[in-house]
């Protein structure tokens, strides 16, 4: 089994659990107080009985008699997950300083690849860890990643950083050329050199020592900002005690709510949470002005109420930190520091960018604004629109336009059937099939568990399936690895895979799940995450599976999305739950009308939190220093760019997770650039006249989701597509005929 600690190793000490709505769940890197020492006090008192009783003991520590070595889930309790770090630690150190301790000059084997499987325990137990506390937390666990993670902080930069770690690396790097490498050794060494050197690893002593201060604080903070947003995101509720306040809610939509209520003791009301999917399914189809106004304050002021789940002065100081640090590395800011890898490569493409699909997608926005204002002012109450009522009149606007809502959808969208239509798809692109497993541990009963085969009947990986909202469960929709892929020296690892998302359990278990028809591309974008984890070739852990820049790994997942909506398609999947009728064309050709709906909002709510994000980590040290009041700040940002009152940007700072928890840093915009990328690329088979065209199915399988990252990104997409990406796709399929 391989670590991948190294994998995520530029992430800087502030990254295992919250790698946001999307992409890959990643390990902390970090430091160690002792400078270049790596053992512990811990190590060095550990006997080996007391390391075998500690084992014997430890279901984490021991080999996983489940199938296909999934975790034994049941068996881990919150106590085992502390003596299970330290003995990985103290497994991880000793390996590593094995490493640098051995007398032969450095050769690929003894330095590159024994890192890549070192660290087997800790790649094993973190990932059990991180996994859960994003899926199924408690007041227990929070506390434990108050205190491990900036431990893991410390571990990992007295690797990243000691001196005589990277003077093997270098010695390696500078004579590559010599060493008769094959092209996957080749592509690791010269990831672990940059890796290292954009680390720190060849700045002066005393800068080191500043590093491995900043890691440890930012890991503490990033931690905080998370738990800061988990506890007011579960603490709000929307407690609906007149049953007229009800008006225009969907029937299921109040019997989840009634459900809710019931769980918490309240017999006599209906419960609404901040939930995403009730955010905007309240949102959206409430009647009651006041009670969305209530509602929308509640889901734009978390964390931002001055009491201790306040994130305000922990969002100052992630922006010093990150600004210092990259002073110290010789950049001129995070942005910098951080894009130099991706496809944009600075910060001035990047807002340059965001620029060309903000100005028409802002003047579709007030467009659509005076639309609605229109409406309401031919109504007999009159009011000024105001942003708690966009979701709701944005409806209004489109049944009258296309005569049909998303009530008339859902029941066509059954989740299960919509599984079987994402399989159905991933079977006649890549020639891939899923067999439900029964009988396996699972951290949820409502988990459903995956074996993923290839055509010959290999076995690829097991895939987990994680749907519904619960209070233990962060929000958004993500994927994450239990365990990597990997095939060094044929050990042959497959990897285990989750996906999770955050649908709304129907009031009774018998009932059907029915997704919005946003619900169900969230539900393909998120399985191209997972397949792109899954079918990965590469033998190597740090250039497998969703590995390379931040603005290309969105692209495996957000091409998927186009089969969604494609007749061919629906034709498979969407069919009524009920009658088992295969979705009207009417209705997909009202669906397709309406595509573009609304478009300018959502490119506006969108670009807006880009631009923040860009904005906060654009700051040089002197600029971060200088910002006394984040709100501000960010309301300056925003009027700057033209931003209007009517609309909040898609995450406001205070909980904006994706940049400060997790590693979107000065890449929230990468959706949107991915966004070229398969907008494009999906073009390639619309061009062939088959959306299962297996010419450029199997390019695709190729050259991006087995490639991993055993090229730099845009090479890979240009031997799948022939040719670089073209924006116009993307303004094209967004309704904007050009970016001016």
């Amino acid at each position: 089994m391989t670590t991948k600690f190294l994998k995520n190793l530029l992430l800087g000490g502030a990254a295992l659990a919250l790698l946001t709505a999307c992409g890959e769940q990643g390990d902390r890197a970090g430091q160690d107080d002792h400078g270049d020492e790596l053992h512990t006090e811990a190590a060095d008192n550990a006997s080996d009985d007391t390391v075998a009783t500690v084992m014997d003991a430890n279901p984490l520590l021991q080999e996983w008699d489940t199938p296909f070595g999934i975790p034994p889930f049941s068996l881990v309790s919150d106590e085992d997950y502390l003596p299970a770090f330290d003995q990985a630690i103290t497994e991880l150190e000793a390996e590593v300083e094995a490493i640098i301790n051995n007398p032969d000059a450095p050769t690929f084997d003894n330095t590159i690849k024994a890192l890549e499987v070192s660290g087997a325990t800790l790649t094993r137990v973190s990932s059990v860890f991180g996994n859960i506390t994003n899926t199924d937390t408690n007041d227990t666990l929070q506390a434990l990643e108050s205190e491990i993670y900036p431990r893991l902080s410390k571990v990992y930069d007295g690797i990243a950083l000691n001196d005589d770690l990277w003077a093997r690396i270098k010695t390696l790097y500078e004579t590559r050329d010599t060493l008769g490498l094959g092209k996957q050794e080749l592509r690791v060494l010269e990831l672990y050199h940059r890796d290292f050197v954009r680390r720190g690893a060849a700045l002066d002593p005393e800068t080191k020592e500043r590093m491995k201060e900043i890691n440890a604080e930012l890991s503490e903070l990033t931690t905080k900002f998370g738990q800061n947003l988990l506890a007011e995101t579960k603490d709000f509720e929307l407690v609906v005690t007149d049953e007229a306040d009800l008006a225009g809610l969907q029937q299921g939509f109040i019997d989840s709510a009634k459900k809710t209520a019931e769980g918490k003791g309240r017999d006599d009301a209906w419960i609404f949470g901040l939930n995403r999917s009730v955010y905007e399914g309240f949102m959206t189809q409430s009647e009651n002005r006041d009670l969305r106004r209530q509602l929308f304050e509640g889901y734009t002021q978390r964390a931002d109420n001055g009491g201790d789940t306040d994130s305000g002065e922990i969002i100052l100081k992630i922006a010093r930190l990150r600004a210092e640090a990259a002073r110290l590395r010789g950049y001129e800011n995070h942005a910098h520091f951080q894009l130099e890898t991706r496809m944009a490569k600075t910060a001035q493409n990047t807002e340059e960018f965001l620029l060309q699909v903000w100005r028409p997608g802002l003047a579709t926005a007030k467009t659509e604004l005076a639309e609605m204002q229109a409406m309401v002012d031919a109504t007999d109450n009159p009011y000024k629109v105001e942003a708690w009522d966009w979701w709701h009149l944005s409806e209004k606007v489109r049944q009258e336009k296309y005569a049909f809502d998303d009530s008339q959808l859902k029941p066509y969208f059954e989740m299960e059937a919509v599984w079987d239509g994402a399989f159905y798809m991933a079977e006649n692109l890549f020639g891939i099939t899923f067999t439900k497993l029964e009988d396996t541990p699972v951290w949820h009963p409502s988990v459903s568990v995956y074996d993923l085969q290839d055509a010959d009947g290999t076995h690829l990986g097991v895939f987990m399936v994680d749907m519904y909202a619960r209070d233990s469960k962060r929000g958004g929709a993500w994927m994450s690895t239990y365990r990597g892929a990997s095939n060094v020296d044929g050990d042959n690892i497959r990897p285990i895979v989750t996906n999770n998302l955050n649908l709304t359990r129907p009031a009774s278990d018998d009932a059907p799940t029915l997704m919005a028809f946003n619900e169900v591309e969230t539900l393909f974008h998120e399985f191209g995450h997972g397949l792109h984890g899954l079918i990965t070739t590469q033998n190597y852990d740090r250039i497998s599976g969703v590995g390379g820049p931040r603005d290309y790994t969105e692209f495996p997942a957000q091409i998927l999305e186009h089969w969604a909506s494609e007749p061919e398609m629906l034709a498979v999947y969407a069919k009524h739950y009920e009658t088992g009728e295969v979705i009207p064309t009417e209705l997909v050709d009202k669906l397709k009308e309406a595509a573009n709906h609304n478009e300018g909002f959502r490119t506006t709510e969108f670009i807006a939190a880009s631009l923040l994000d860009l904005r906060w980590h654009m700051l040089s040290e002197e600029e971060a220093n200088a910002i006394t009041d984040p709100r501000e700040f960010e309301k300056e940002v925003l009027a700057e760019y033209g931003l209007i009152d009517e609309i909040e940007p898609r995450y406001r700072s205070p909980y904006f997770s994706h940049i400060f928890a997790g590693g979107y840093s000065a890449g929230y915009y990468a959706y949107l650039w991915s966004e070229i990328l398969d907008s494009d690329g999906f073009d390639a088979f619309k061009e062939t006249g088959d959306i299962f065209d297996q010419e450029v199915a199997g390019r695709l399988r190729k050259h991006v989701y087995e490639a991993g990252a055993v090229e730099e990104a845009d090479e890979l997409y240009r031997k799948f597509r022939g040719k670089d990406p073209s924006i116009e796709p993307l303004l094209r399929n967004r309704g904007f005929t050009d970016g001016s």
